[in-house]
């Protein structure tokens, strides 16, 4: 009884697993497929088959010219001029002949020598559709399947006009020259999507070596893009019309496939670096000492390809560096032609001794009257201990240098006073001194004064 019931529990469980089974969506896999598997050719019809692409150009925006030194973000308007050239039909949607649909509510069946034939309740003429009662059925699936072929193939002309629309455009850009620098994380540009006739306007900071030679330079840019190519709709019409029920739902949630294409253009957009002055610093003679002001003699150079008019330099420092006249006047500087002027630079006595940057800048006129400052210059003037006898420690040693000079002094006075207590004590009594002998007298050994 017991296994009875344990077998009826089982069965009634698979039962139910079944169930569950039978309702799921991956029961009704095999008589739905999903979306996602892949769309066959045979599950779509290509009606248009369109030509022409998108045609990519890039201008530069504003001026087109830079001066040397400078650090400028260039503009770029990016357009895509594509046009569709021909949308060419590959499958003919075909009529129902001289049939309208109005046509089919008047036709009756007669019988004749030939058969059942169709006709208009009119008398018939030329202008009278006449049709076998047998292909009656076979002609309203075919007219109801030419509408909706006409509806598809209308679709996919439109959708073939987007070929010559890019997307997915990844710009890199960089210049060739080494003077000319696209500053590393605004060399890259994405744009989701350039359609035909639009632009869209990108930048990129790039910083000028003062150096550069004058003349014409590059940005190169790289456009990595898709756009879309052939298009084929996706339908569940049977050609045949033996399957074809306008009211199923097709198995695929999307109205059609689209090919994409990859393509990669190179560009190049010409700028123009001016002519001008270049200013540099070729020589600084002379060396800072903490605590005092020194003159520091510094030569500046006209290495650029323009004359500078009424020009002038400043130098800026910073603690523990000053300096009461900090500007000289330069006057006319030819390109190739170097002055030499002179600044008074105080260090301060805390100051360390090692090596200071001074940044210097150059003012100048060019020929139209128009007023520039050159970009910075740096200059490194190393600062040396000054020498000082002053000092605490010197003072110390010089006290004790007196100190044991004066000891040593009162040492050999009070000395000196000893011995001559003990000569007085040699004399006789009478304070007279002793009479030398003939030999003392003769070899000069006496005391002076004798004979």
């Amino acid at each position: 009884m017991i296994g009875k019931n344990n077998m009826d529990r089982a069965g009634i469980f698979a039962l139910a697993v079944l169930f569950i089974i039978l309702i799921s969506p991956a029961a009704s896999a095999a008589s739905s497929p999903y979306s996602f598997l892949p769309v066959m050719n045979s599950d779509t019809v290509d009606f248009y088959q369109g030509f022409g692409d998108p045609e990519l150009s890039v201008s530069l925006v504003g001026n087109q010219e830079v001066g040397k030194g400078d650090s400028v973000t260039l503009q770029f308007a990016v357009a895509n001029t594509g046009t569709l050239k021909q949308v060419r039909s590959i499958e003919y949607v075909g009529s129902a002949g001289n049939i309208s649909a109005r046509n089919l509510s008047t036709l009756v069946t007669v019988v004749n020598g030939t058969g059942e034939v169709g006709y208009t309740n009119a008398s018939i003429n030329g202008n009278t559709a006449v049709i076998l009662q047998s292909d009656l059925l076979g002609f309203n699936q075919y007219n109801a399947y030419y509408g909706g072929m006409k509806q598809f193939a209308d679709a996919e002309r439109q959708i073939e006009a987007n070929r010559v629309n890019a997307q997915a455009l990844n710009i890199n850009m960089s210049c060739d020259s080494p003077y000319i620098e696209v500053l590393t994380g605004s060399d890259y540009v994405y744009l989701a999507s350039l359609q035909s006739g639009a632009y869209n306007v990108i930048s990129a900071p790039i910083r000028i070596s003062p150096n550069t030679p004058a003349g014409t330079y590059y940005i190169n840019m790289t456009i990595n893009y898709e756009h879309p190519d052939n298009a084929r709709m996706i339908t569940s019409y049977s050609k045949d019309m033996q399957l074809m029920n306008l009211s199923t739902p097709y198995l695929y949630s999307d109205k059609y496939v689209q090919e994409y294409k990859t393509n990669t253009v190179t560009l190049q957009i010409p700028f123009v670096v001016k002519s001008s002055p270049v200013f540099e610093v070729t020589n600084i003679d002379g060396m800072l000492k903490n605590g005092t002001t020194n003159t520091i003699a510094v030569t500046y150079t006209n290495a650029g390809d323009k004359t500078a008019y009424d020009t002038e330099c400043k130098i800026d420092m910073m603690y523990p560096l000053s300096s009461a006249s900090n500007k000289r006047n330069l006057g006319d500087l030819a390109p190739g032609e170097s002055i030499t002027v002179e600044y008074p630079i105080t260090a301060d006595a805390k100051a360390t001794p090692k090596i200071y940057g001074i940044n210097s800048d150059v003012r100048y006129y060019d020929e139209n009257g128009d007023l520039h400052i050159s970009p910075s210059i740096k200059m490194n003037v190393e600062m040396e201990e000054r020498v000082t006898f002053l000092t605490f420690k010197n003072v110390i040693i010089g006290v004790i240098i007196l100190f044991v000079g004066a000891m040593a002094y009162d040492f050999i006075k009070k000395k000196k006073n000893t011995n001559g207590k003990e000569n007085g004590k040699e004399s006789d009594g009478d304070g007279n001194k002793p009479e030398l002998s003939e030999t003392q007298q003769l070899d000069g050994n006496g005391p002076k004064g004798g004979v």
